[in-house]
């Protein structure tokens, strides 16, 4: 698909980055909107974004590298330094814990969090899929002679 977008100098731009970074833009807003309706300060919504960025893709990789233990073992460095290998449910599970303690620690009843964040996360995940998708990273299922079937010919 396309992988890379388009390089500035020595800069690449890659799609996945691009709509992953996109994802996190979009669902912060909309967390935002949530909690202003729900009567909730803004300002967590900026700090649960951080957290969100930060643990979840720690957790990405993490699982990634638990999930290829051979191939860490066999090169702990180029493994973990890659830019590529993210497992989402990782960075799902490890974002919701520590947002879970951050909700603890400032008395926002977590679960009024979860449902103001629910709609951010759904959409995001979307746009991050769409990024999975451009970059031909391997997800696209059982190939298909069906219509609405996607051709990747590159």
């Amino acid at each position: 698909m396309y992988p890379e977008l388009f390089k500035i100098g020595p800069f690449t731009v890659y799609s996945y980055g691009l709509m992953l970074g996109i994802a996190f833009i979009i669902a912060s807003w909309l967390l935002n909107k949530e909690l202003e309706r729900k009567k909730i300060s803004t300002n967590f919504g900026t700090e649960i974004t951080l957290l969100a960025i930060v643990f979840g893709i720690v957790g990405s990789k993490l699982f990634h590298l638990l999930e290829n233990f051979d191939d860490f073992i066999k090169d702990p460095i180029g493994m973990t330094f890659n830019p590529g290998g993210l497992t989402f449910y990782g960075g799902l599970i490890l974002a919701i814990i520590a947002i879970g303690i951050y909700t603890r620690r400032k008395k926002i009843p977590f679960l009024l969090l979860a449902d103001a964040a629910a709609p951010a996360l759904a959409l995001a995940y979307g746009i991050g899929r769409i990024g999975c998708h451009l970059a031909g990273d391997g997800d696209y299922g059982i190939p298909t002679n069906l219509p609405w079937g996607t051709n990747y010919e590159n």
